[in-house]
């Protein structure tokens, strides 16, 4: 058979789909204030036209990802609104810069900011008042609240950068929004660590989900140590430990 009787094979176009994600912030908070002083220092409580924003930022495409992205991210902060003309502080994102009742108030206005996104609001519902676990299992967390993987490290990035700016964060990974409620149902969140449940494949069995809390002490050296308990230690737990230790230090 010669090469032109050959069975014709179409060819085959893998078109490949890209993971979708919900709305989160790029950029951290502290990044998009000073987007928007950039703003305002541009066209005050009025509208900075867009071509005079990228030339600030020396850019100029308003197609570039860092300007959509600063420009997303402050939205979502609830700092800036785009209009007809260009790009406005909201009422809340000119009160953060210039506050009328001083510091406090600027504090607490940055807070809100903080709470502003939906995303941010699922974890503070999960964590909020609780030691918030490591990188990469906030990166799980993340991803099942709607974070596509490809971005999952830049997502808790600007959360934890976000809450450190707000002062939410101690050096303890605590996370600690006074006063937070879930807009959803309006209750004050428990104490207690959370629950995690990590994903499972099929056929693996899943983890024992507990919460865990965590001590730190400084040595006599001036060395951090840390020792890391289940949330529901009792007394009699806390005995071994201490056993524990005092047979280790014997050694």
């Amino acid at each position: 058979m010669s090469p032109n009787d050959a069975e014709y094979v179409p060819e085959v176009v893998v078109k490949k789909t890209r993971e979708k994600s919900v709305r989160y912030p790029h950029y951290g908070l502290k990044e998009c204030i000073e987007y928007l002083s950039l703003v305002h220092e541009i066209g005050g409580k009025k509208e900075a036209p867009i071509e005079a924003i990228l030339s600030k930022l020396k850019i100029t495409s308003p197609d570039t990802k860092r300007y959509r992205y600063l420009t997303s991210s402050s939205e979502i902060f609830g700092l800036i609104k785009k209009t007809d003309m260009g790009i406005k502080p909201t009422e809340m994102g000119t009160l953060i810069l210039y506050p009328p009742l001083g510091e406090e108030q600027r504090k607490k206005l940055l807070i809100e900011a903080f709470k502003s996104p939906l995303l941010y609001q699922q974890i503070l519902e999960k964590y909020n008042q609780m030691i918030l676990p490591d990188f990469e299992i906030l990166k799980n967390v993340f991803y099942n609240l709607g974070i596509a993987k490809i971005v999952l490290d830049l997502a808790v990035k600007a959360f934890i950068e976000s809450a450190q700016y707000v002062n939410a964060l101690d050096s303890n990974d605590r996370l600690n929004v006074e006063g937070f409620e879930s807009d959803k149902n309006a209750t004050q969140l428990s104490s207690r660590q959370p629950e995690y449940r990590p994903s499972i494949t099929p056929g693996e069995k899943s983890p024992e989900v507990i919460g865990f809390d965590k001590i730190e002490i400084t040595t006599v050296s001036g060395k951090k140590a840390s020792i890391i308990l289940p949330s529901d230690s009792v007394r009699e737990d806390i005995e071994k430990l201490i056993k524990l230790l005092k047979v280790f230090s014997a050694e």
